[in-house]
């Protein structure tokens, strides 16, 4: 007789071990469920920064929009800001030498390059640069020092004075000549002395009056200056002035004379037929490599001077209204002279 407690259990087992495996199978898709439903884990990467933009200060010795040396290199200064990117600031038309020292240090303050424009800015480029050692200072015909954070970038504007002066002694009649200048600075003198040197280099004969007024923004000194020469005959003047040169054309059309004069920086034909070419300086151009050097960390240990051997930074070029085949080639001839060294300049210009 089979025992009914025997059968009892191990039907209770064979139940039991049934609802283990329905219970192991739920836990199974619940799991699977689980796993099928739930959100995928995400990673959160926050954005790289931008990079902090170059800042770039400049200071004028004139104001921005003098039509001349000031406002040509400004002009390079926005386009740095538009094609480099930088964030820029100006201090203009600083007169004062004490001042020009405060713009320089004023602008190291915000600025990571500073770049002081003209020779004005060579002493105070000396003075401020070793108070600033982390920022980089670039002075356009300036002065070496000791301080490693300084550099020199300039022009030789005698050279197209020159030229201007081999020009002007193929046009004076009476052989006499004036010279106007502004302030007094070594580009000034290189300036009289090259365009002096082009003349005698065509006859020796001509005699120069050569006059400084004290600024570039002068007109009523360059007028003054300029009608004192066209009253001892001079018939052929290089302008060595800004806005000023406005000065030298009145103190021609007043005096009902026919004489002729050379721009610098900016050609000016088309607003006074006067002139008869133009020492022409891209300094735009000049301001964007400079800081495009910096940038690429090309940056020159030895002062950096261009004269005429690259169109693109200085050149003479000659009026539309004033060229002849004549005049052309005697600027073509003597620019490649130069170029080539078969014309040797004085020392200096």
């Amino acid at each position: 007789m089979r025992s009914t407690t025997s059968t009892h259990w191990k039907r209770l087992v064979a139940v039991l071990m049934a609802l283990t495996v329905v219970a192991a199978a739920c836990g199974e898709d619940a799991a699977e469920e689980t796993a099928t439903t739930a959100a995928p884990a995400t990673t959160t990467t926050a954005a790289p920064a931008e990079p902090e933009p170059l800042t770039v200060g400049m200071a004028l010795p004139g104001p921005k929009n003098d039509k001349g040396f000031s406002q040509a290199h400004y002009d390079g200064l926005l386009l740095v800001e538009s094609e480099l990117g930088a964030a820029v600031s100006v201090r203009e038309n600083v007169l004062d030498p004490q001042a020009r020292v405060e713009a320089l240090r004023d602008l190291a303050q915000d600025n990571e390059l500073v770049i002081g424009v003209g020779a004005e800015y060579a002493e105070p480029g000396v003075t401020v640069a070793p108070q600033f050692p982390d920022t980089t200072f670039m002075v356009i015909n300036g002065q070496t020092s000791d301080s490693p954070n300084l550099f020199v970038y300039g022009v030789r504007e005698g050279v197209p004075a020159y030229i201007a002066g081999v020009v002007a002694a193929h046009l004076t009649t009476s052989n006499q000549a004036g010279f106007v200048g502004g302030e007094e600075i070594p580009p000034l003198y290189m300036a009289d002395d090259g365009f002096s040197a082009g003349l005698k280099s065509v006859n020796p004969d001509i005699e120069i009056t050569s006059t400084i007024v004290g600024s570039f923004v002068d007109p009523q000194g360059a007028f003054a200056a300029a009608s004192a020469q066209l009253a001892v005959d001079a018939d052929v003047i290089y302008s060595y002035v800004d806005s000023g040169i406005a000065g030298v054309i009145e103190a021609i059309v007043d005096a009902g004379d026919t004489a002729l004069t050379f721009g610098i920086i900016f050609p000016r034909c088309g607003d006074f037929p006067q002139i008869v070419g133009t020492s022409i300086l891209n300094a735009s151009g000049l301001v964007v490599t400079m800081t495009s050097d910096y940038m690429d960390g090309t940056v020159p240990d030895q002062p950096q001077f261009f004269g005429v051997e690259n169109p693109d930074v200085q050149r003479f070029e000659l009026c539309p209204g004033h060229v002849t085949d004549e005049l052309q080639q005697i600027v073509d001839d003597t620019t490649a002279g130069i170029n080539d060294g078969s014309i040797t300049l004085p020392e200096g210009v």
